[in-house]
């Protein structure tokens, strides 16, 4: 019983300051104890008698750390949907998100697909946009449709994008992913190809994601990459 109530206690005191004065600490600088503060000092001492002024300060530091890198670590996660136009869902489109990643990306954008085709182009307009801004832009794709292949390097004649194909010597492997990565901290995965039915008419299901788990994708591939699964093509 003396535990659950402590544990209540050290809930409520924890809320109050996550609400009140966390966000107002900097944890890279000393900070006084203002009076905001010290309205909770009869709490912490409650809690802990023997508490200095200085360690309490201490103690708000370090709850400020845990507080931050507990953000850090968030998700959030969006269904996304192709082939539901006519439907009144609270559901985003496929080919909204993939414009919206795009063309919000300030410094890097990686995309993987299976399949292309010839209405990809209208994203490569947005593509090549964003090259001339500087982003840096990594295509890993399937080794089939070499002609939608060489119209995309064609159509994409900017230097800093790198195109790679799937090279794995088993005929029972492929390449099937279909995700885009932006700057590392939003992505979108998707069942569905960078074609017009995919992204417009089929039925697919997808989810955007921000959050630190987000850079893991791009790890993935890089590891395959220097494994030799992929060859740049550019």
């Amino acid at each position: 019983m003396f535990h659950e109530k402590l544990l209540f206690k050290l809930n409520v005191l924890y809320q109050k300051l996550e609400e009140d004065i966390l966000p107002s600490i900097s944890s890279s600088k000393d900070f006084e104890l203002d009076y905001n503060i010290m309205r909770y000092k009869n709490i912490f001492h409650e809690l802990f008698p023997n508490l200095s002024i200085d360690e309490i300060r201490k103690l708000l530091l370090l709850l400020k750390l845990v507080s931050d890198r507990s953000k850090e670590n968030l998700h959030r996660v969006e269904i996304v949907s192709s082939g539901i136009s006519n439907m009144n869902l609270p559901v985003r489109e496929t080919i909204g998100v993939i414009r919206q990643l795009l063309f919000e990306a300030s410094h890097y954008i990686f995309m993987t697909g299976y399949a292309i085709s010839s209405y990809f182009h209208q994203l490569a307009d947005l593509l090549r946009y964003k090259g001339t801004q500087g982003v840096t832009i990594e295509i890993f794709i399937e080794n089939n449709h070499k002609e939608n292949l060489k119209h995309l390097l064609d159509h994409l004649n900017i230097e800093n994008l790198k195109v790679y194909k799937y090279n794995n010597p088993s005929r029972h492997s492929a390449l099937h992913a279909k995700t885009i990565v932006v700057d590392y901290q939003t992505a979108f995965i998707t069942s569905a190809n960078l074609s017009y039915n995919g992204m417009i008419n089929n039925i697919e299901i997808g989810a955007f994601i921000e959050g630190k788990q987000v850079e893991n994708i791009v790890k993935i591939f890089e590891e395959l990459k220097n494994q030799g699964f992929f060859e740049s093509i550019n």
